[in-house]
């Protein structure tokens, strides 16, 4: 009935290093990989360990980090000692694994947050004392975003706080209509009104403003535009971000992406999302009306309140 624990250890490997998916998904395919000729059924009642009914068509399995159970059940085999065994073993391993993945995430988290307190303590605090002691406004505006970038990396680095998205998208707002304002262009903004009481994971904050700062620069060096138009929308946990422009467009057909196209769409990427890109037509003549940037991503289902 059920598959060897040996030959099967590929697949085990496979399953054990699937860190994005939760414990208890990789242990029910487990489970379903070895007792292939069985359906395999979640129960309410917490189950403690494996064991077999009095009729032995039904093996009952704990879950790993849930209350419930799980439920084994044959119509063709009599499940005996041997599956009993085979559920035992690979219920350890799973447990085995686990506190080897608990102890990695603790030590890089513990070092994410040593490397986040020595960039705070020293090279953010050299920062601020450039800032004050120059006089120059252009170094002086200079340091001062090198500064706002290294506070961004630092606060990347502690992948357990959060973000409010309305502050976030308030502060890439501001930056940007400072950077407009520099060059007398306009900035038409629209935002959801359903944004309320949600947060961005650091990564989703910090890639949001990045690709948003590449977009700017992109448009204010290339677009020959008279304004920026930024709408954001949030629908069913998806968050929609276009960014356009009225200014020349360019070749789709035959662009070759440099860095700064590429890093937004591996910024999207990174977020499980996706960046496109086209030109903005009229419908009547087809003359170009200039261009059109859309990010889309996901909001990560466990995000926290803001701390």
């Amino acid at each position: 009935m059920h598959k060897s624990l040996e030959k099967n250890l590929p697949f085990l490997i496979e399953e054990f290093s699937s860190s994005g998916t939760p414990i208890d998904n990789r242990w029910r395919s487990i489970l379903q990989r070895f007792f292939s000729d069985c359906t395999l059924t979640p129960t309410s009642i917490p189950i403690s360990k494996c064991l077999i009914n009095d009729r032995h068509n039904v093996l009952e399995v704990p879950s790993i980090l849930l209350k419930h159970g799980y439920i084994l059940n044959s119509s063709n085999t009599r499940f005996n000692n041997d599956d009993i065994d085979l559920a035992n073993s690979l219920l350890k391993l799973t447990k085995q694994f686990i506190t080897i993945e608990e102890a990695f995430e603790k030590g890089a988290t513990e070092e994410r947050q040593r490397i986040a307190r020595d960039l705070h303590d020293d090279v953010a605090a050299r920062m601020l004392t450039l800032i004050h002691s120059v006089k120059d406004e252009q170094t002086i505006a200079l340091s001062r975003s090198i500064l706002k970038s290294l506070r961004n990396s630092i606060y990347t680095l502690d992948n357990k706080s959060t973000a409010s998205i309305l502050d976030a998208i308030t502060d890439v707002r501001s930056e940007i209509q400072v950077r407009l304002n520099s060059i007398g262009m306009q900035l038409i903004w629209h935002q959801s009104e359903n944004l309320q009481g949600l947060s961005f994971t650091p990564r989703q904050h910090i890639n949001l403003n990045r690709m948003l700062h590449e977009i700017t620069t992109n448009i204010i060096r290339h677009a020959n535009a008279q304004f920026m138009e930024i709408i954001i929308n949030l629908d069913d946990q998806q968050i929609s971000v276009e960014v356009s422009d009225n200014g020349q467009g360019f070749d789709l057909q035959n662009c070759i992406p440099g860095k700064g196209l590429n890093n937004i769409k591996t910024r999207a990427q990174e977020l499980n999302g996706s960046a496109s890109w086209f030109n903005l037509n009229d419908p009547k003549t087809g003359e170009n009306r200039g261009s059109c940037v859309r990010i889309n991503f996901l909001i990560s289902d466990n995000t926290e309140s803001p701390k």
